[in-house]
């Protein structure tokens, strides 16, 4: 009976400890589940609503057109509710694959905005990326992937953002200011 016992509790935590370490960022998908996130400095970053609004609503917001046959201007502004963080991605000339960020006028760049509203930026020097896995005017979806560093513009505190991931349905997602 104490061996059962003895097992039981192994097995038990073991299975919290692996349900511990899994991923809790969305899914990389390109359904247009509506979906968004990504590591701030190593922690779980998820959007959730505009502060101040009740419910917490447009958790993502996107601007999208098409260009040319194959180049888009996309604009994702995201938020967490009860705070004044922001995490927003401009690409004025988006290409489905590989697009570099900087910070040069027309070119493409990350923004966070900390809980303190100090804006951070990505550097001229090319910090990070934005890889589409689908940009589908047709059905309204744009996916992908994004990585970047930015920098503050007044206390210069580097902040890494990593294993970002989105999914979004433009027709679902898209709101008039």
């Amino acid at each position: 009976m104490q061996l059962l016992k003895i097992i039981a509790f192994i097995t038990i935590t073991g299975l919290i400890c692996n349900s511990c370490g899994k991923d809790p960022l969305p899914e990389p998908s390109t359904e247009g589940r509506n979906t968004f996130g990504c590591k701030i400095n190593g922690k779980v970053w998820k959007p959730n609503g505009l502060q101040g609004e009740t419910p917490p609503v447009w958790p993502i917001d996107i601007t999208f057109s098409q260009l040319s046959a194959d180049t888009f201007n996309i604009f994702i502004y995201t938020s967490l509710a009860g705070t004044n963080e922001h995490v927003q991605l401009t690409l004025p000339r988006a290409v489905k694959g590989y697009n570099a960020l900087k910070n040069t006028p027309g070119e493409a760049f990350g923004v966070y905005y900390d809980n303190d509203f100090w804006h951070y930026f990505t550097s001229n020097q090319g910090s990070g990326s934005v890889n589409f896995t689908r940009i589908d005017p047709v059905n309204g979806i744009v996916s992908g992937t994004f990585e970047f560093e930015v920098e503050g513009n007044v206390n210069k505190r580097k902040i890494k953002i990593t294993e970002g991931r989105f999914d979004i349905d433009v027709k679902k997602s898209t709101r008039i200011f």
